[in-house]
């Protein structure tokens, strides 16, 4: 009686530890995809600072995938994993903030590890030895599922900072633009060096004025289709990557193998089959 209390003591212990990852993976994942939500025009900057958070989400991609896998893989009964799934779920919503775009987003990200869950347990089932494979092939649509949930963020970010401020010319957009003026004025005859960077300050302020008077009626779209295309962005970079997390996970099977954290446990099913006497 003292064993198998022992036993379900430590197996209880180890499925706390491996929920409490995946919430903190998400956790994580949340916070990464607020900043995100918070860059507005900031993104076409080409600096450290708007490029760190995209590495940082990429690795929160990474932590989340791992801990679901391990989740999806070893927690029993299934509805465990439904409920660890919640719990990331409601972790997540605490920190996009009790609103409607939060509420739908954590909402679809419940529902994807719900399927993720019940995809990986029924790929488990149906071979005859343990493989990473039913992980990486139900993975696919959580991923996809918070890639789409950080762009919505940053759509909804975006869409708030423009309908508060107006819409801003990209700064790669004014550089080039200028950069194409002061070709011209330089070779400009006749002109002293203060009347050229005279010329080229009223250039800039003129282009500037003209850009965000021709967008105006068009700027409520800009968010959407910037969206789209970080959406497009990353849903490429993951997909390069999309090995790591498995092979990261045939890494950790082995430790957890080796530690005696999980067994490997042979078992004998009776089938049945239908064949011609």
């Amino acid at each position: 009686m003292v064993t198998n209390l022992g036993m379900t003591t430590s197996k209880l212990v180890k499925t706390i530890i491996f929920v409490v990852l995946l919430v903190a993976a998400s956790s994580y994942l949340g916070y990464i995809g607020r900043q995100i939500g918070q860059l507005g025009d900031a993104i076409f900057i080409r600096s450290m600072d708007t490029l760190y958070p995209f590495i940082w989400l990429l690795l929160a991609l990474v932590l989340v995938a791992i801990a679901a896998g391990l989740v999806a893989a070893l927690v029993r009964p299934l509805w465990i994993c439904f409920s660890a799934f919640a719990l990331a779920s409601l972790a997540v919503l605490f920190i996009w903030g009790l609103n409607l775009i939060g509420i739908v987003l954590a909402v679809l990200y419940l529902l994807a590890g719900l399927l993720y869950s019940r995809g990986v347990a029924k790929g488990l089932n149906e071979r005859i030895n343990f493989s990473v494979h039913p992980i990486k092939d139900n993975s696919t649509i959580l991923v996809m599922v918070l890639i789409i949930a950080v762009c919505a963020l940053f759509y909804s970010g975006y869409a708030a900072q423009i309908e508060r401020e107006g819409f801003t010319t990209p700064p790669f957009v004014m550089d080039i633009a200028t950069g194409i003026a002061e070709g011209q004025i330089e070779t400009s005859p006749g002109l002293t060096p203060q009347e050229k960077e005279q010329a080229i300050a009223e250039f800039r302020q003129q282009f500037e004025q003209q850009m965000e008077d021709a967008i105006r009626p068009y700027q409520r779209f800009i968010p959407i289709g910037v969206a789209l295309i970080l959406l497009g962005l990353l849903a490429t970079i993951v997909g390069l990557f999309s090995w790591l997390p498995t092979l990261i996970l045939k890494g950790i099977f082995a430790i957890l193998i080796a530690s005696h954290v999980t067994n490997v446990v042979t078992e004998t099913q009776e089938v049945k089959r239908l064949t011609i006497d």
